[in-house]
């Protein structure tokens, strides 16, 4: 889906200005063909693969997520001072993404 962005916009953490930005379709997954943010119309066939691809995009700044020692994943990306971390459990990133265990 693309949405148009105004002046200044936040999407999925990261603040965009002008322009398009492409969002995923909440009620597609990547597991069944759909669309997910920063894959480039390639197909990830499992969680891991689409994580792996987004931390090597995390080099440019794009947002990534990093497993912590409690198994849990902490989105990583530039946030203000005294934000905290947001985490999410991996049951909620297949959920978030589409994809199945």
């Amino acid at each position: 889906m693309r949405i148009k962005l105004g002046l200044a916009a936040a999407v999925g953490g990261l603040l965009m200005t002008g322009g398009w930005a492409m969002v995923a379709d909440k009620a597609h997954g990547n597991g069944a063909g759909g669309s997910l943010p920063h894959a480039d119309g390639r197909h990830f066939e499992t969680l891991d693969a689409y994580l792996a691809h987004l931390e090597e995009l995390g080099t440019i700044g794009i947002a990534w997520y990093e497993r912590r020692p409690d198994g849990r994943y902490q989105l990583i990306t530039r946030r203000p001072p005294g934000q905290a971390p947001e985490i999410f459990t991996r049951q909620e990133l297949l959920e978030r993404f589409g994809f199945a265990e």
